[in-house]
């Protein structure tokens, strides 16, 4: 639970501390296992985070990544504890960079989005304690086509796949050096904030409109784009998602199944 530190529009507690806190809870029960606080110095909005916490495996150790409140941080999976921290995209304590994409691990790193066309950052898996903003392993400040304001990037066949919402560019995306391998334009004139899927071979990419998009990764050829949503369908925001040989596409309206006969 990331939570900004003043009531907004009503919502949220006031005269008394929020704390931001991340909270293991028993399946088959229902009661919490463990409930990890966790800090933050970001202010107002800058504390809110859209992200989920990532399970993650490396290095030798079980970890959960969590990102929001201007920095990412690894907790120990089975009791919760802060393992290492780094940040912060935000020196400067802007007030209304809320965070949206998920931390995402693959190739020895593990990437944070920072908001509003700021730059990627890259951490070195297997940290320990209270990292600088230089120790990031690598950093697309130098290329402003790579940044993500919505969409969490994807890894898939060894790179990252990095779709830029407000500049209409995906990217596959050197995980040890952060260069790209591909930059191409996305189709179409609507927005692009779900998630990119990999998945047999292809990548999926759904717009506002609802059109489901195919792109080869080997060199970004757009393959395919297919109209699934309603003719006045707008905002459509649900990633793709791949399950037992099957593709589910969520408009506004529907749901969709889509499988081989």
């Amino acid at each position: 639970v990331l939570q900004r530190d003043g009531p907004v529009n009503g919502r949220g507690r006031s005269g008394a501390p929020i704390e931001s806190y991340l909270l293991a809870v028993d399946p088959a029960t229902g009661k919490n296992l463990w409930k990890q606080v966790r800090p933050s110095d970001a202010v107002a909005e800058s504390r809110e985070g859209f992200t989920s916490p990532i399970p993650f495996s490396g290095a030798g150790r079980e970890e959960i990544l969590v990102v929001g409140g201007d920095c990412l941080t690894g907790h120990d999976a089975a009791t919760g504890a802060e393992l290492w921290r780094w940040g912060t995209w935000n020196p400067r304590r802007i007030g209304h960079w809320r965070l949206v994409p998920s931390p995402v691990a693959g190739g020895g790193v593990i990437l944070a989005c920072a908001p509003k066309r700021e730059p990627i950052f890259a951490i070195k898996a297997g940290a320990k304690g209270n990292l600088e903003v230089s120790d990031a392993a690598w950093t697309t400040e130098d290329n402003r086509d790579l940044t993500s304001d919505v969409p969490t990037p994807l890894f898939y066949q060894g790179d990252f796949f990095i779709l830029n919402d407000l500049g209409k560019r995906l990217a596959r995306v050197d995980p040890a050096t952060g260069k790209p391998k591909w930059i191409v334009p996305t189709p179409g004139r609507a927005k692009y904030e779900a998630s990119p899927t990999g998945a047999d071979g292809r990548i999926f990419l759904m717009n506002f409109a609802g059109e489901v998009v195919t792109v080869n990764p080997e060199d970004g050829t757009i393959l395919q784009v297919i109209p699934m949503g309603e003719e006045r369908d707008d905002r459509t925001r649900s990633s793709i998602a791949i399950a037992h040989g099957r593709i589910f596409i969520r408009t506004n309206s529907h749901l969709y199944c889509v499988a081989q006969p």
